[in-house]
């Protein structure tokens, strides 16, 4: 169901960030790295990554895919607001959504805190975040359908204005054999304002931030449906 988030695309324009930045990250990590779909090309592309998620079932799929191309990945089991290492990295990234996930200011500058300590110096910190118009106006409170020949998705959100959280109730139907198995799964997003995102990272320690529409270079707009937000440990 996220073969419309661009992956492969993702990969060039992180390799784009860093050519920018002036800087050749050699160890990375891939923080709520599901089922390895950045992970994975990130080390295709000559990076030395690791996984770390908080579901076993996405990571034992990342393991499964990465090894059916001959690749050795370390995927971590670790929810990120718990976030250690053993030894600090040039860069962390989080794609798609997962600051999202985290609900509470104070849990996502903890987790700031824990990837600024964990940085070497000049090290980056570079991820996605759905903007607060897409979970407030375009999710909001609508009700989604999407299909294909093996999985259907009937999606309704209810956005909560007190606390700016997304509650989305998902139903799946996917077919198995000559039948479709029902399964159900409710997510919460947060759905944070820039200059908060901004306030929590100078709170930590980082003093050069920056934020982009996806893929560009070019200043936010309050209407897209994704931000790109890099900052970097000096």
């Amino acid at each position: 169901m996220m073969e419309d988030y661009g992956y492969e695309r993702w990969v060039e324009y992180i390799a784009s960030v860093f050519k920018r930045l002036g800087v050749h990250p050699t160890s990375m990590v891939d923080i709520a790295c599901g089922t390895g779909n950045m992970t994975i090309p990130l080390v295709k592309s000559g990076y030395e990554m690791i996984g770390i998620d908080s579901s076993e079932d996405m990571l034992y799929v990342a393991k499964e895919k990465a090894f059916s191309m001959g690749l050795s990945i370390p995927f971590i089991h670790q929810d990120i607001r718990n976030l250690s290492l053993h030894r600090p990295v040039d860069a962390i990234i989080c794609m798609c959504d997962g600051f999202n996930y985290i609900l509470s200011d104070q849990d996502l500058l903890s987790v700031f805190s824990k990837i600024y300590a964990l940085l070497n110096d000049k090290g980056i910190l570079l991820f996605d975040i759905s903007s607060y118009y897409k979970l407030r106006n375009i999710l909001g409170n609508n009700l989604m359908a999407d299909a294909s020949e093996d999985i259907s998705l009937i999606w309704f959100n209810t956005f909560d204005d007190k606390d700016d959280i997304c509650r989305m109730d998902l139903t799946f139907f996917v077919k198995k054999e000559s039948a479709y198995k029902r399964f159900d799964e409710t997510h919460y997003q947060r759905a944070y304002r820039l200059n908060d995102i901004k306030n929590f990272l100078l709170e930590v320690g980082f003093t050069k931030i920056e934020v982009f529409s996806p893929f560009t270079f070019e200043s936010p707009k309050v209407k897209d449906n994704r931000w790109v937000f890099i900052a970097q440990k000096l």
